[in-house]
Parts: C-alpha cells; structure tokens; sequence
C-alpha cells in the first residue's frame, strides 16, 4: 500500500513538473501562474503546496532534474573528452545549449539560488561548478593546472564569468552569441589557471 502511494505522489509531481516547464517555455516564467500550472496537470491547486512552497521552487527542481548525472555519465564524460582545456570546452558548451534553450529560466533559478546561498559545496550546487572542479581536479593531477588555487577556487571563477556574460547577454536581448564571448573570455583567465602554455580554446 505505501509502495502505491508513494508512485502516485510520484506521478503527482512528475505531472506538476511537466506541466510547468511546458507552460513556463510557452508563455514564461513571470507570466505562468500556480492555477495555470494545476490545471495543466489536472490536480487542484493546494496539491501544489504538498510539493512546492513557491513557483520558484518548482523553476529549481527543473534544473536539478536536467542536471542530473550520474556518477558513471560523469565518468564516462572525462573518459572521452581528453584534455582539460578540452573538457572545459565541453563542459562550457552544454552549459551554453542549456541556456539558450531555456533563458529565462536559467535566469530565475539563477537569482534564486544566489537569494538562498545556494554553492558548490552545497547538495545542490550546479552541475556548471561541480564538473568543472573535477576537471581542474583531473588537470592539476596531470599536472597542467596551477597548484596556487583549488579547484574548487578556480571553478568559481569560470562560474562568475558565466554568470556576468549570461547576465549581459541576457539583457541585451540575447543579441550576441554567448559562447563565443564566454570562451574568449575563458581563454583569457586560463593563461593564468594553466602552468604550461596553452592554444586557445575554439
């Protein structure tokens, strides 16, 4: 019997979810409402106060479900991007399709988890920040990243010049192309993050 209720909770939620990211993508974030989102679903709406206090809320729980990996996707990615200016690359290019499949978005939990102190070393710190500690990890291991930081250090900085170059790329009405900026100014920071010197990142 618990098992039964607890798939139908399940499937109460995962329907409130889909409901949301469906309605948040046609009509945006700002603009969807809680009854919006409930009717989608088919549930009343205090049904989705047992699962989210906020609409914010459920905006954090679609990101953490899209960043979801685990630990043998995250094994299988350094396994077969060599390089850490190339797993850099890769990780700073997904993280760019993921925005420019969802700005707004992206921009509301990003301002939501700065409201609540969310970081990298928190449970649910952003895929962005935990990958690219691993590959500084993996880099200064091998040899090639700078011993007068951590990883960790080092993954913050790529993470505040995302987030200043999303900010300004949102604002402008997304006129630019944001990866193109963001490596060259990635490229910049790694002259100093490497120990050897290195080709741009392209």
């Amino acid at each position: 019997m618990q098992k039964l209720r607890d798939k139908q909770k399940a499937e109460v939620k995962s329907a409130i979810v889909c409901a949301g990211e469906e309605l948040f993508r046609a009509k945006g974030f700002n603009e969807t409402t809680i009854e919006e989102i409930t009717g989608k679903a088919g549930v009343a709406r205090g049904t989705f106060y047992n699962y989210f206090q906020t609409k914010e809320d459920l905006a954090l729980e679609l990101v953490y479900e899209t960043e979801e990996f685990t630990t043998q996707q995250v094994e299988d990615f350094f396994a077969t991007t060599s390089g850490t200016e190339n797993q850099i690359k890769a990780i700073l290019s997904y993280t760019v399709e993921w925005t420019n499949k969802r700005p707004e978005l992206v921009w509301v939990t990003m301002l939501e988890k700065m409201k609540r102190g969310i970081t990298p070393e928190h449970p649910n710190g952003t895929l962005f920040r935990r990958m690219m500690t691993e590959a500084f990890e993996r880099g200064l291991i091998g040899g090639v990243v700078t011993r007068e930081r951590r990883p960790q250090d080092l993954a913050n900085d790529i993470d505040g010049l995302y987030m200043v170059h999303m900010v300004r790329w949102y604002h402008s009405g997304r006129q630019h192309d944001l990866l193109s900026v963001l490596l060259s100014a990635v490229n910049t920071y790694l002259t100093g993050a490497l120990t050897q010197p290195t080709e741009q990142i392209k």
